[in-house]
C-alpha cells in the first residue's frame, strides 16, 4: 500500500488553522502597539528634553546679564516647556550650582561678581504611558554654564 504525499499534515485538522491564525494576529498586534505607543512616548521625551534645554539656554543667558532675575528665568523654562507640541507637560524646576558643581541658592547668584561661572540646571519629571508596560517616571535634565556680565 502505497500513500500517496499531499500539501496536508494528515494529523493535524484544518479546524485548527483560523485558531492558530487569531493567536498570531493577536502576538503581532501587541508588539506592534508596544511599537507604536514605545515611538510615540520617546517623541514625546525627546521633545520635553528639547524643550527644557532651549528654555535652560535662554534663562542661562538671561542670569548671566542680571543675576537677581531668578523668577524670569524659572519663567522662561516653564514656558519653553509649556509650548511643546505635545501639550502642557509637568512643572519644570531650576537648581544653580557653582563652578565646582556645589548646588548654590538664587541668593548666591545674585551677590555673585562679573565673571563668577555658575552651571543652570532645568530638571522636569517624565512619565511614559506605554500599554503593556510599567509607568517609572524619570526625571529629564538639561544643564548650561554661564558667566555673571553684570559689571558692578
Amino acid at each position: 500500500m502505497s500513500m500517496q504525499k499531499s500539501g496536508r499534515n494528515p494529523t493535524r485538522s484544518s479546524r485548527d488553522e483560523p485558531g492558530q491564525a487569531a493567536v498570531e494576529a493577536l502576538l503581532v498586534l501587541m508588539l506592534m502597539v508596544l511599537l507604536i505607543f514605545g515611538g510615540i512616548e520617546l517623541s514625546r521625551g525627546v521633545a520635553l528634553r528639547q524643550a527644557l534645554d532651549s528654555g535652560a539656554g535662554a534663562a542661562t543667558r538671561a542670569l548671566s546679564l542680571d543675576p537677581a532675575q531668578w523668577p524670569f528665568a524659572g519663567s522662561l523654562v516653564e514656558q519653553s516647556v509649556q509650548q511643546t507640541i505635545l501639550g502642557a507637560g509637568p512643572g519644570a524646576t531650576l537648581q544653580v550650582y557653582d563652578s565646582a558643581n556645589t548646588p548654590r541658592s538664587a541668593a548666591w547668584l545674585s551677590g555673585s561678581a562679573f565673571g563668577t561661572a555658575f552651571i543652570l540646571e532645568a530638571s522636569a519629571p517624565f512619565q511614559t504611558n506605554i500599554p503593556f508596560l510599567s509607568d517609572q517616571a524619570i526625571i529629564l535634565r538639561a544643564r548650561h554654564w554661564g558667566i555673571v556680565e553684570r559689571y558692578p
